[in-house]
């Protein structure tokens, strides 16, 4: 039996649902052991809850995963109104998936550090904590470009939405607004690095709730193929 161009845009629009809500869960896995400035209690904290990060760095990993899935079906699905900027927003998701699988890669990297490899018997215990502080460092640098990569990709494709009219409107409108406030709040951090203790994680809230319905939305309703008039 031939699937029709409609059956197909309602099975990316539910795989996209699915990833989605995938991304969102194992977010919420992600690690809060780190203590902004304080390398020893870091390390401590680490070492005292060890399954704990490293079930962080694998939410992490599932998450990129789901977001190179996202990534597709969103452009599949968005290929119809605006092949080239579907094909952008694929490219920002996939950049940061890219740039969050190196995240990991330090995070284990740091891991190990704090451990017993025996080719780090050479540092004092001091020394160790504060190259793990670093690496750790690197992978929250790494979660601060992948947020802006994330947000330019949701952006542009949450427009593609709202043109479309696939999902209703207002969704779209505020899928597309929190996003790119997230964009500029990682700017923002960039540039005034004082602003991090006082808005993260909380510019990113707002973010969870509007995915959790858009992914709710595509998974139950699907979209409305009749709305997008070539």
């Amino acid at each position: 039996m031939e699937i029709s161009d409609e059956d197909s845009q309602q099975v990316y629009a539910r795989i996209a649902g699915v990833s989605l809500l995938v991304i969102i869960l194992s977010g919420a896995l992600s690690n809060d052991l780190i203590v902004a400035g304080d390398a020893a209690a870091t390390a401590h904290n680490i070492l005292a809850h060890e399954r704990k990060f490293r079930v962080g760095l694998a939410g992490e990993m599932i998450m990129l995963n789901s977001d190179v899935v996202l990534a597709l079906a969103l452009y599949a699905l968005l290929k119809p109104v605006n092949e080239i900027l579907a094909l952008l927003g694929t490219f920002w998701r996939i950049a940061n998936a890219i740039v969050l699988g190196v995240g990991v890669v330090v995070g284990l990297v740091a891991l190990e550090a704090l451990g017993d490899a025996h080719y780090l018997t050479a540092f004092k215990t001091d020394q160790m904590q504060a190259i793990a502080r670093q690496l750790l460092d690197i992978h929250g640098a790494a979660m601060l470009i992948g947020l802006i990569l994330f947000g330019l990709g949701a952006a542009t494709h949450s427009y593609l939405f709202w043109k479309s009219r696939y999902i209703p409107r207002f969704l779209a409108a505020s899928y597309m607004v929190v996003t790119l406030a997230i964009v500029i709040c990682c700017f923002a951090i960039i540039v005034f690095p004082r602003l991090d203790p006082i808005i993260d994680p909380w510019f990113v809230a707002p973010d969870f709730v509007v995915e959790l319905v858009v992914a709710l939305w595509l998974i139950i309703k699907g979209i409305n193929t009749k709305a997008w008039v070539r």
